[in-house]
């Protein structure tokens, strides 16, 4: 399986090839960049998941690549698709989102492939993690505790959904199982498949809702 890290920088190559212009990361910052209403709205998102403390101190993490104009995107690999982000999607500030009918898909047709990568105890289960959601069950059981893992990856997923639904950021999710002129974004990534730098950046503006 290839690394996160080597698909994210071919990604960052193809889009710079494109003419999409890298710049520095910058990491959102919890509570700074959310008004009031969307840290209810995200702490009510989090008790529905499982969350069990009064007071969580969110960490979502910066973002994969920042590009010229304040475009961001996010690169989703299989971990990311199983039944805790799909009820993140179902969020009313996520139905505008572009990538939202895709990704719900995803969801529900990946979520197998995210138990084959994610059941490992490393994947499955952190300190971090259940510290917020409480003890992870069996690694790939779903049925009774699941993994506060996967409900902490979600939660953060849709935190920088929220940011991107507010117009705060002009965000891209583009998907490993996205397909670029007809070819799986996975194999692009991977070196496996060949497409059009383009191509990819129509599909990543798309998402982003932007033109040019």
């Amino acid at each position: 399986m290839a690394r996160t890290g080597a698909r994210a920088a071919r990604l960052k190559k193809l889009l710079t090839e494109a003419g999409l212009e890298p710049t520095a990361s910058k990491k959102p910052l919890w509570p700074l960049a959310f008004d009031t209403g969307q840290q209810r709205q995200l702490l009510r998102l989090y008790r529905a998941l499982g969350g069990q403390l009064e007071a969580p101190q969110f960490a979502p993490g910066a973002w994969d690549l920042v590009f010229a104009d304040g475009l961001h995107v996010e690169l989703d690999e299989q971990l990311h698709f199983n039944r805790y982000r799909a009820a993140t999607l179902d969020s009313p500030w996520t139905s505008e989102l572009a990538w939202t009918p895709a990704y719900k898909a995803y969801c529900t047709s990946e979520e197998a492939r995210c138990l084959k990568d994610g059941r490992s105890q490393k994947r499955w289960t952190s300190p971090p993690a259940e510290r917020m959601f409480g003890v992870s069950g069996p690694p790939g059981d779903l049925e009774i505790l699941g993994s506060a893992r996967w409900r902490q990856r979600a939660l953060y997923d849709c935190m920088k959904d929220t940011l991107a639904a507010s117009g705060s950021v002009h965000l891209a999710r583009v998907s490993i199982f996205d397909e670029v002129d007809g070819t799986a974004l996975e194999k692009v990534l991977t070196g496996r498949a060949d497409v059009s730098p383009a191509a990819l950046r129509s599909l990543t503006l798309e998402r982003a809702q932007l033109h040019g």
